[in-house]
């Protein structure tokens, strides 16, 4: 698999000379290093030792066709895009063969530069989205692994330890609620006062403490998702376009995925949190489409204090609004998309509101 800062690298198979320059000729506009082989069992032997990005290969060719080299390419990198080249009068079983091999386009003799040259293009981009995925991917596991090993080193520590279960466990969540800062440095104090929020809303409801000990916990992970998010969307200093907020809403599934199955009720909740905190009361929020109650108390507690906290925050691309824009922002969107009843709570007294926010200063 490639990195996104290596030179594209792109293997040309083809057992005549002539053709393989044309086709690199073909290909000088693009930014690529080619590899040329006119032995396909040579080129094979290439792949198996050295990263490649993309495959061109002819069909028929001696020692081994087209389809023979496919297969070999796609055991050695499954998502590198594979283009062959047949001749016109090439039989459809031939292509069909091609296609169940792994082959992902066809292009026939003679060539055209235009259509090779558009082909290639497109696969470029697709490979490098891939790319940036897979690595996505692997940051995620690696801030994952490190939360994990928090919480087994907690564990082991517990062992020599006069520390109570309890107070290492907040330690730890602690730890990890402070994950998503690394990516977003104007996180911190945020969750803080989410957390302020949450826990407030939760005594105004009659919450028991234990509850609300929960909640002051698990309130921070609401956004421990964006770890997975890419610094360019995340940290993007104007509003982002279509394509880049369906990324950005991912962060609630990652959160999610992050924290299910675990035995801790912080975590627990945290899972909850993570997966709920952006639902509407309407139905039009995400990841679910969750409406009214079947959305999770601790979900709806944790939008509202979400929302709140971000209308009154600055931002590099807005302006932080005042408090009375904000709380009027809650009450025109109550049962739209808060839960009504935890409006009126939120809102019927501002002192505390107002102590949380003062406490916690960016």
């Amino acid at each position: 698999m490639m990195n996104c800062n290596n030179p594209f690298i792109i293997v040309n198979i083809d057992d005549n000379d002539m053709n393989l320059l044309l086709i690199e000729t073909y290909l000088q506009e693009i930014d690529a290093t080619f590899v040329n082989f006119t032995d396909p069992l040579a080129a094979v032997e290439y792949m198996q030792k050295n990263p490649f990005d993309m495959l061109l290969v002819d069909y028929e060719m001696p020692q081994m066709n087209g389809i023979e080299v496919t297969t070999a390419a796609k055991r050695i990198d499954s998502d590198a895009p594979i283009i062959m080249l047949t001749a016109s009068e090439a039989e459809d079983s031939i292509q069909i063969q091609a296609l169940m091999a792994g082959v992902n386009d066809f292009i026939k003799k003679p060539i055209n530069k235009a259509i090779l040259l558009n082909r290639v293009r497109n696969f470029i981009k697709l490979r490098r989205a891939i790319v940036r995925l897979n690595d996505q991917e692997k940051y995620l596991k690696v801030q994952v692994d490190k939360a994990t090993a928090n919480l087994h080193k907690t564990i082991n520590e517990l062992k020599d330890s006069y520390v109570t279960l309890e107070h290492k466990e907040h330690e730890t969540l602690r730890v990890l609620s402070r994950t998503a800062e690394y990516k977003d440095e104007e996180t911190s104090n945020h969750v803080k006062r989410v957390s302020g929020y949450a826990v407030l809303m939760a005594k105004r409801l009659n919450l028991d403490e234990a509850q609300q000990n929960i909640l002051k916990f698990a309130a921070p992970l609401h956004d421990l998702g964006k770890v997975g998010t890419p610094d360019h969307i995340l940290l993007k200093p104007g509003k982002l376009n279509d394509d880049e907020m369906k990324i950005m809403r991912q962060h609630a599934a990652i959160g999610a995925d992050i924290l299910q199955n675990s035995t801790s009720p912080y975590l627990q909740a945290g899972h909850i949190i993570a997966a709920s905190h952006h639902e509407k009361y309407d139905g039009s929020g995400y990841p679910q489409g969750l409406a009214g109650e079947a959305i999770p108390l601790y979900g709806r507690i944790v939008a509202i204090a979400d929302v709140f906290d971000a209308l009154t925050s600055m931002r590099p691309y807005k302006k932080a609004w005042s408090f009375d824009e904000a709380i009027a922002f809650l009450k025109q969107n109550a049962g739209i998309h808060f839960d009504p009843i935890l409006i009126d709570l939120f809102t019927a007294d501002l002192h505390e509101i107002h102590a949380i926010h003062n406490q916690y200063q960016d």
